[in-house]
C-alpha cells in the first residue's frame, strides 16, 4: 500500500509540473525580483502573460486552457486515489471489526459453557452431599426383612406388634392367621387367597392410620405396626415373584 501511495504522489506531482510548463508562453520566463530594497517593482508590459501572483514564490494558477486541463486532471487523479485509499482503509477497518466481533462471540460462548458446566458440577456435588446426609435416615426408613421369630413361614406363626393385638383388629388378625396356617400346610396360597391377604393388609393399615388420628396415638407404635404389615406383604409377594 505504501508503494502505491508513492507512485500516486509522483504522478500527481508530474502532472502539476506539466501544467505549470504548459501555462507559460513559449520563450517566456519569470525573472526573480532585484535584491535592492528600494526596488518597488514595475508595471507589466502590455500584452504579456502574468504567471503566478502575489509576488515571487506565491500561489499558482493557470492562465491557459492546457494548464487548466492538466491541473484538473491532476486533481481528479488525486481525488480518486484518496477515495480508493479511504475505501481500502474502511474495508480493512470493517474486516478487523468483524474479526473482533467473532472473537468476542467465541469468548462469550466459551464463558457461557464454562459457567454452565460449573453450575452442573456444583449441583451434582450438592446432591451427593445431600444424599450422604440423608443416608442414615433412609437406612432407618427402609423396610427390613422379617426375622423367623416375627414370621415363621414353615409354621405360619406371626408375632404381631402390640398395636395389632388390639381387639378392634381381631377380624384382620384372625383371618390372616388362618390363611398363613393354610399356606404353611399346603406350601402356597391360591391366587384368590393371595389377593385376599393383600386386601386385608391394605384395609388393616388404613384402619390403623384412621384410628391413630382419632385416638391421637403416639407415632412410634403406629409406625411399627404399619411397617410390620408392609414387610409382611413383601414376604408374601416373594411367593409370586
Amino acid at each position: 500500500m505504501t508503494s502505491s501511495r508513492c507512485a500516486l504522489a509522483l504522478a500527481v506531482t508530474s502532472l502539476v509540473a506539466l501544467g505549470q510548463l504548459a501555462s507559460q508562453a513559449p520563450g517566456q520566463t519569470q525573472a526573480p525580483p532585484p535584491r535592492d530594497a528600494s526596488y518597488a517593482g514595475s508595471a507589466p508590459a502590455v500584452n504579456t502573460t502574468v504567471v503566478g501572483g502575489g509576488g515571487w514564490g506565491g500561489g499558482y494558477h493557470s492562465s491557459t486552457a492546457a494548464g487548466d486541463a492538466m491541473q484538473g486532471m491532476a486533481s481528479a487523479i488525486s481525488a480518486k486515489g484518496e477515495a480508493n485509499l479511504n475505501n481500502s482503509m474502511a474495508a480493512r477497518n470493517m474486516e478487523e471489526a468483524y474479526s473482533r466481533a467473532l472473537d468476542n462471540r467465541a469468548k462469550h460462548i466459551e464463558t457461557f459453557r464454562w459457567r454452565e458446566d460449573s453450575a452442573k458440577q456444583i449441583q451434582q456435588q450438592q446432591m451427593a452431599e445431600h444424599r450422604a446426609e440423608m443416608e442414615p435416615w433412609l437406612a432407618k426408613q427402609r423396610l427390613q426383612p422379617l426375622t423367623t421369630a416375627q414370621f415363621d413361614q414353615t409354621s405360619g406363626v406371626v408375632e404381631w406388634p402390640k398395636l395389632c393385638l388390639d381387639p378392634r383388629y381381631d377380624k384382620y388378625r384372625n383371618r390372616l392367621n388362618e390363611l398363613f396356617q393354610k399356606r404353611s400346610q399346603y406350601g402356597a396360597l391360591s391366587m384368590d387367597e393371595f389377593t385376599e391377604v393383600e386386601n386385608l393388609i391394605k384395609d388393616w393399615r388404613g384402619a390403623i392410620t384412621a384410628d391413630s388420628r382419632t385416638e391421637n396415638w403416639p407415632s412410634g407404635p403406629v409406625s411399627q405396626a404399619l411397617r410390620f404389615l408392609l414387610s409382611l406383604n413383601r414376604e408374601l409377594n416373594a411367593q409370586f415373584g
